[in-house]
């Protein structure tokens, strides 16, 4: 291998590691999502056709997502006592189906990892039976350590439940106005919570 090309590999591992980095701090793209599924391709259809309809709608869901990010943030203020990252992180994400129009099909939550673990009540020294590898903001590939499998939740650091009770409590407010929108579609939330 010429010296040009192994300069080239260099610069692009370099790349790859300084994006790790960078964005390792702002959010996670973990599935904390929600969808909005419909049992027929016709009823698609069909309310694509009342481009009103579908823009309220949409309209209303974003406002939801919103809302819900308000309650959270509020949520991590009150319970979380150092929120380093975690308020600042929080993200909510809407994403549309455009096969027949712009309609919501799906609505999620990024945050920061740090989110997980304050929920979780894992830290140093007390990880999960899972266990995980990671590139800290130096670029060292970091591990969890096999003394602390299964010790989330115990010692000094107990589960701070700032995300599940919350989304939990405005879940209901979703299902009205899905309910009032479409006979045909359900919520399927199983992506939604960090605990299951």
């Amino acid at each position: 291998m010429g010296y040009w090309k192994k300069e080239a590999i260099n610069r692009l591992d370099s790349r790859k590691l300084t994006n790790q980095i960078r964005h390792s701090r702002r959010s996670v793209n973990l599935p904390f999502e929600l969808s909005l599924e419909t049992t027929s391709e016709i009823d698609k259809y069909d309310r694509a056709q009342d481009k009103v309809a579908m823009y309220e709608f949409n309209r209303q869901v974003e406002e939801w997502s919103e809302k819900s990010k308000l309650a959270l943030r509020s949520s991590i203020k009150s319970l979380v006592r150092r929120d380093v990252y975690l308020s600042d992180s929080l993200k909510a994400n809407i994403y549309y189906n455009r096969q027949y129009g712009k309609e919501v099909n799906r609505v999620g939550f990024s945050f920061a990892r740090e989110g997980v673990y304050i929920h979780k009540g894992a830290g140093r020294g007390q990880g999960g039976v899972i266990g995980g590898r990671w590139i800290d903001r130096y670029g060292r590939q970091k591990s969890r350590s096999d003394e602390s499998a299964g010790l989330q939740g115990q010692g000094k650091r107990k589960p701070i439940l700032w995300f599940d009770p919350v989304i939990e409590n405005r879940l209901p407010q979703l299902a009205d106005l899905v309910a009032d929108y479409s006979a045909t579609m359900q919520i399927n939330a199983t992506n939604l919570f960090i605990d299951q």
